[in-house]
C-alpha cells in the first residue's frame, strides 16, 4: 500500500515540476522566480535632438576702432564709427551662416563673407574643424554707418548646406531693394519669426581656455571665446544691439 502511495506522490511532484519549467522557459515574465525570467526591457523611444557641442564664438566691438575689443550682447550700445567683428571656431566640419539685419531693416550676409571689401576669401562653407574664422577678416572689421537704430545678428550652424535658408535670404535680399521702409519692417518680422522656430537665443558660456590673439591695423589684440550651449543642428544664436 505504501509503495502505491509513494508512486502517486512522485508522479504528482514530477507533473508539478514539468509545469513549473514550462512556465519559466516558455512564458515570458511569468516565472515565480524573478531571476529566471527571460524577457529583456523594451528599448527607449525617447528621441534626442542632435547638438553641435563645442561650437565657440565671440561678437566683438571697439570704440571708434580703438582700444581693447569688448564683447557685445542684446543690451549693448554701439555708436556710429565703432568697429565690430565676429570670431568663431567650429568643433567639426560644418556649414555656418551669419546674417545681420540693420537699422533700416535690410539684411546682409556676413558669412560666408563674399560681398565685403578686404574680406577673407577663405570665409566660405564648409568650415573646417578647429579652424579660427575672423569675420570679415583677421586684420579688418566692419564699421557702423551714420544710420542709427536696432541691429540684429543671426548665427546658424548646420551639418549640411541649408538650401531653404539660402533661398529665404536670396528672396529677402531681392525684395528689399524695391520695398518701402514699412514693407521691409514687415519682412524683417517674418524673418525673425522663422528664425525663432529653429531654436532661438542659445546661451553663451565663457571658455577661458579658448584664447585668441591677432593684429589689426598694427595693434595687438586678444580675446576669449564663448561656448554656445546646446547649439543643435540648424538652431540660431541671436545677438542684438542698439546702434546710437
Amino acid at each position: 500500500m505504501k509503495e502505491i502511495i509513494l508512486t502517486i506522490v512522485l508522479g504528482l511532484l514530477l507533473t508539478i515540476a514539468g509545469l513549473f519549467i514550462e512556465k519559466c522557459y516558455f512564458e515570458e515574465n511569468s516565472c515565480p522566480i524573478e531571476s529566471m525570467n527571460t524577457s529583456t526591457p523594451e528599448p527607449s523611444t525617447k528621441v534626442t535632438k542632435k547638438t553641435t557641442h563645442g561650437f565657440k564664438i565671440n561678437y566683438l566691438y571697439r570704440s571708434a576702432g580703438q582700444g581693447k575689443p569688448l564683447s557685445f550682447a542684446k543690451k549693448s550700445t554701439l555708436k556710429t564709427g565703432d568697429t565690430y567683428k565676429i570670431i568663431f571656431q567650429p568643433p567639426a566640419k560644418k556649414h555656418v551662416y551669419i546674417f545681420q539685419i540693420d537699422s533700416t531693416n535690410k539684411i546682409f550676409q556676413l558669412f560666408p563673407t563674399t560681398d565685403f571689401e578686404n574680406a577673407d576669401k577663405k570665409n566660405k562653407n564648409p568650415v573646417k574643424k578647429g579652424k579660427k574664422y575672423f569675420v570679415p577678416a583677421k586684420k579688418w572689421s566692419f564699421e557702423l554707418d551714420p544710420t542709427t537704430g536696432k541691429e540684429t545678428i543671426y548665427t546658424i550652424v548646420t551639418n549640411k548646406p541649408d538650401k531653404q535658408l539660402e533661398q529665404q535670404y536670396a528672396t529677402m535680399l531681392a525684395q528689399q531693394e524695391t520695398q518701402t521702409p514699412k514693407q521691409r519692417k514687415v519682412t524683417r518680422n517674418k524673418w525673425h519669426k522663422a528664425m525663432k522656430k529653429r531654436g532661438f537665443k542659445r546661451k553663451l558660456i565663457p571658455d577661458n581656455s579658448a584664447s585668441i590673439k591677432w593684429q589689426e591695423q598694427g595693434q595687438k589684440l586678444s580675446t576669449t571665446l564663448f561656448n554656445v550651449q546646446k547649439m543643435c543642428d540648424g538652431c540660431v544664436n541671436v545677438v542684438g544691439f542698439e546702434h546710437r
